[in-house]
């Protein structure tokens, strides 16, 4: 580069290859294409139903429950229940760990009166617990 020319430079853009796709099922060997998804459910299906049910979580099915009896949908939908269990795990943890500096200030082990001293000023929740 002299003095008269503009310098230029090159921006480099380093990127991970994306995820490899996920295997594919292998035909079984030795039976025909008609013989091995003549069974109803094609291979794909098949696969999906040994698969566990990851969308619901440890509370899902309570929390369905709840927003029904609470004048909800009978059937909510998944994005309605995963906010909702976001919110209330979010809302037991902080209480838990409001409750578990009290018993630490006081040097002891965290009971049932430090969840009750947390709840003192929402007489609703102090009545339920």
């Amino acid at each position: 580069t002299g003095p008269g020319r503009p310098r230029h430079t090159t921006t480099v853009a380093i990127m991970s290859a994306p995820p490899p796709p996920p295997p594919t099922a292998q035909p079984s060997a030795g039976l025909p294409a008609q013989q091995q998804h003549a069974g109803g459910a094609s291979a794909q299906q098949q696969q999906q139903q040994q698969q566990p049910q990851t969308n619901d979580s440890l509370f899902a099915k309570d929390l369905r429950l709840m927003m029904y009896g609470f004048g909800d949908s009978k059937h909510p939908l998944d994005a309605t229940v995963s906010l909702v269990e976001d919110i209330v795990v979010e809302y037991i943890t902080d209480l838990v760990h409001r409750a578990a500096h009290l018993a630490r200030k006081r040097g002891a082990r965290m009971s049932r009166e430090d969840v009750m001293h947390v709840l003192r000023r929402d007489p609703r929740k102090y009545g339920r617990a």
